[in-house]
């Protein structure tokens, strides 16, 4: 196992025990950090459906150096647990740090949770709004095209009168059909 200092909060190591396996975070130094009781946190997690099957007894580094076995809860679980704590039973130094954290993790969680769809909402009202203006250009094109191939006949038509035509037409360079 690996020792590894992640933070100093107010004077109190925050540690990430680590193995091959996961990395585990004491859960003794985080209480002490925010105020919080251990012993009621502890019993809080072993109560807890999910925190329960995955908090273990690890050894760590205590805050005076020396070697304790600490109930640990893994670091993808930490997030979570840090998440469940009320504020207002924390200490007032910490109670501020961990709202915006908490607030963070409400953000966090709406947008993994709900961005998706809010994105998916908002692609579909933007390709709907896409596809007439195509809907328009593509009209738009067919109407041009059938102007300029009437445009390109009539030029050619005129390119192709003679003298005598133009004669037999009264002088006029108008195409019959075009006028």
């Amino acid at each position: 196992m690996k020792t590894t200092n992640v933070a100093i909060v107010n004077g109190i190591s925050l540690q990430v025990v680590s193995d091959d396996r996961e990395q585990l975070v004491a859960v003794k130094p985080v209480c002490e950090i925010l105020g919080v009781a251990y012993q009621s946190q502890q019993a809080k997690l072993k109560e807890h459906p999910i925190y329960s099957s995955v908090i273990t007894l690890s050894v760590t580094t205590g805050s005076d150096g020396k070697k304790y076995e600490m109930v640990c809860i893994p670091l993808q679980f930490f997030p979570g647990w840090l998440f469940s704590i009320n504020p207002d039973n924390v200490k007032e130094e910490a109670r501020e740090q961990l709202i915006k954290y908490q607030l963070e993790c409400n953000k966090v969680l709406f947008d993994y949770f709900f961005g998706r769809a809010e994105f998916a909402q908002k692609k579909e009202q933007e390709f709907s709004r896409q596809m007439e203006v195509v809907a328009t250009a593509k009209k738009n094109f067919r109407d041009a095209k059938l102007v300029l191939n009437e445009a390109e006949l009539k030029l050619r038509q005129i390119n192709a009168m003679t003298f005598e035509e133009w004669q037999a037409n009264e002088r006029q360079l108008t195409i019959p059909g075009f006028e």
